[in-house]
């Protein structure tokens, strides 16, 4: 298993780089205002940028229960505003990967 090394400079450009990978996946459409950019599918937003190093993701409160430990662990996981969401700090390539993985994951549960 590769050792990934993380850098601990803080951008927004690892959020903006994150953005437009996700503007490519079929089950996301994307909504832009002045002030942040969303993600929804099938009607259901549930991804949140609002460009800073943060983004917000719709995981679900079962999700969350179930793996609370580890996204705690992981120390770039808090709570986020609503129920069932959780905020990421995005600020290297591994993050990055973590929030994309966990964007699939989301699909899944919010497709049901």
């Amino acid at each position: 298993m590769a050792v990934l090394s993380r850098t601990h400079v803080r951008s927004a450009g690892c959020v903006a780089d994150v953005a437009v990978q996700l503007t490519g996946w079929p089950d996301l459409s994307v909504s832009r205002t002045r002030k942040a950019i969303s993600f929804r599918t099938r009607g259901r937003e549930i991804i949140r940028m609002r460009g800073d190093h943060t983004a917000e993701l719709l995981l679900t409160v079962p999700v969350i229960d179930r793996w609370a430990r580890v996204l705690i662990d992981s120390n770039r996981v808090t709570p986020g505003r609503d129920a069932g969401w959780i905020k990421i700090e995005i600020e290297d390539r591994t993050d990055a990967e973590m929030f994309l993985s966990l964007v699939s994951v989301a699909l899944k549960v919010n497709q049901r």
